[in-house]
């Protein structure tokens, strides 16, 4: 009830305003309209411009620690050479059949590791997996083809 008596009171008030004043009110409510959508949308894009920012510190970090991590994890990994390293290195690249007459030397400062491979690609990957296990760094790499394989010499500084 009280509702119908105010909204009569309102179109009474209204239906008596002059034209100008009909716009210029009605121009009042479309800015106020205009100004509370302006005000939600340059809310909800500074939320987003936060989020975005966000995203991209929380995208750095999570690299930062991957790039620690996996540097850790290799360091952790490499190993020092010995038979049997070299000898699971050869199981875990299935390469039991490709490798054969293989010998460590060690002399001063120097571990020699010789070997023959069946094919070129046996002995790329088999030297490329010892060189990224060991802790040793790498000197010098000796490739011979020889008629029925290849002959491999590597020397490490250890």
């Amino acid at each position: 009830m009280e509702l119908l008596k105010l909204s009569m009171a309102m179109n009474k008030f209204y239906n008596n305003l002059q034209d100008r004043e009909k716009k210029l009110l009605i121009g009042a409510i479309v800015l106020i309209f205009l100004f509370v959508v302006f005000i939600y949308v340059k809310g909800t894009y500074d939320k987003y411009n936060i989020s975005k920012k966000n995203l991209i510190k929380a995208k750095y970090d999570y690299e930062y620690v991957y790039k620690k991590v996996s540097n850790l994890k290799l360091s952790i990994d490499k190993t020092s050479i010995s038979k049997n390293n070299i000898n699971l290195i050869i199981k875990k690249n299935n390469l039991i059949n490709a490798i054969s007459e293989l010998s460590i030397n060690q002399e001063n400062e120097l571990i020699q590791i010789t070997f023959k491979a069946d094919t070129i690609s046996s002995a790329i990957t088999f030297t490329e997996s010892i060189i990224n296990n060991t802790e040793s760094k790498i000197n010098k790499i000796n490739y011979k083809n020889y008629n029925e394989s290849i002959g491999v010499t590597l020397i490490f500084n250890s």
